[in-house]
């Protein structure tokens, strides 16, 4: 398998592990507010990583890392690939995180007894996928989601909030699929680099009124469910 990105250390992005972070490129929706459009169109500028050098540096940092994450871009269109590589990481000792924005749900259940934990990237209300290009995909979704949330402990669950898609209203609904959820990580849309030109032009919510949905949805579902990352 070839990545096309590579963290190789990370201390944030396997819950209290330190890991090693590695990107795919290429994805099925086009999220106007991603911050990784690079992957998304598979830049050709890229670098290219095979799996045997990132086998190779796993064997020698046994002891010191604790986690393989794969991002992307979109992993589970890579589940072909990604299978025996990951069969191999597990080998060795490593615990694994696979991100996905839930598209593909047969993959998702090829590789779930591979994975330790899921962060699954919830976008939007059911019923509104089509914003992202993803309306065909959104039943994959939806399935993936409430499956994983059968085991919330294997779970992250993260939104990127976009003010012209996430209002109170929508965050409300959102909220109603998660009540089984841990927690609920919200970050908040960033716009200096952007899939689309037009998000850029979008000015982020503000602290203080982010605080004020995280407040509302938390009173609503009757628990400390979100979390704002920086």
């Amino acid at each position: 398998m070839t990545f096309r990105g590579w963290h190789r250390v990370s201390y944030i992005e396997y819950p209290e592990k330190i890991s090693t972070v590695l990107f795919v490129a290429g994805c099925n929706f086009r999220c106007p507010f991603c911050h990784n459009p690079e992957l998304v169109t598979k830049d050709p500028l890229l670098p290219k990583i095979e799996e045997e050098e990132v086998l190779a540096y796993l064997a020698k940092r046994r002891g010191f890392l604790d986690a393989v994450c794969v991002t992307g871009g979109e992993p589970l269109l890579f589940a072909d690939e990604l299978l025996p590589f990951l069969q191999r990481v597990r080998e060795l000792g490593y615990l694994v995180k696979v991100d996905t924005n839930g598209s593909h749900h047969e993959a998702f259940h090829r590789l779930d007894a591979l994975v330790d934990l899921w962060g699954i990237d919830f976008k939007l209300p059911f019923g509104r996928y089509y914003l992202v290009g993803g309306e065909k995909e959104e039943e994959s979704v939806k399935a993936v989601l409430r499956e994983v949330l059968i085991h919330p402990e294997r779970a992250e669950i993260r939104t990127t909030i976009y003010p012209p898609f996430h209002n109170l209203e929508a965050l409300l609904a959102m909220s109603e699929e998660l009540l089984p959820a841990r927690l609920w990580y919200w970050q908040n849309f960033e716009r200096e680099k952007t899939l689309s030109p037009e998000a850029q032009e979008v000015t982020p919510y503000s602290l203080p009124f982010l605080l004020s949905l995280k407040e509302a949805v938390n009173h609503r579902v009757g628990k400390n469910l979100v979390v704002i990352r920086s």
